[in-house]
């Protein structure tokens, strides 16, 4: 649990769930550094790179605008399903790395707010479904739910 900052008394999980922007860029800056175990760290951020797809024989499609670079859209799409063409870029993965939006660009708040109602409503059956403490805890802590 954090014990500082705009997400005190959150999970890192938790977190990951509402501001994955601010985790990755805590990541990335030693923030965390001595204030939760670099074990438990390192193993919530890899979990979130590597979120299993319930659906067989789907990739993940992240959609980023072609122009600005900005993450625009997540779908579950069949192996055999040609390439979206247009302005949009696409990037196909056999895994939901949530990281992949700051790593197209560096601060996209947008990009995660879009984001998060997607994943929910991948993960959790409802765009809309709240996230406790409890709920992130147990997904992060399933090991199902995650690609090895």
């Amino acid at each position: 649990m954090l014990g500082f900052g705009k997400h005190e008394g959150k999970t890192l999980p938790q977190v990951l769930f509402t501001d994955p922007d601010w985790f990755y860029w805590a990541y990335e800056n030693d923030v965390l550094k001595g204030k939760i175990t670099q074990i438990e760290i390192q193993s919530v951020y890899e979990k979130s790179r590597n979120i299993k797809i319930t659906q067989k024989d789907h990739h993940a499609e992240f959609v980023f605008d072609g122009i600005r670079g900005v993450f625009t859209d997540l779908k579950l799409v069949p192996f055999d399903r040609p390439r979206h063409v247009g302005t949009s870029k696409t990037q196909r993965l056999n895994k939901i790395d949530m990281a992949l939006i700051r790593y197209a660009k560096e601060y996209d708040k947008l990009g995660y707010n879009l984001l998060i109602p997607i994943l929910k409503e991948m993960l959790f059956g409802k765009s809309n479904a709240r996230i406790s403490k409890n709920r992130a805890e147990e997904f992060f802590n399933n090991p199902d739910n995650f690609v090895k």
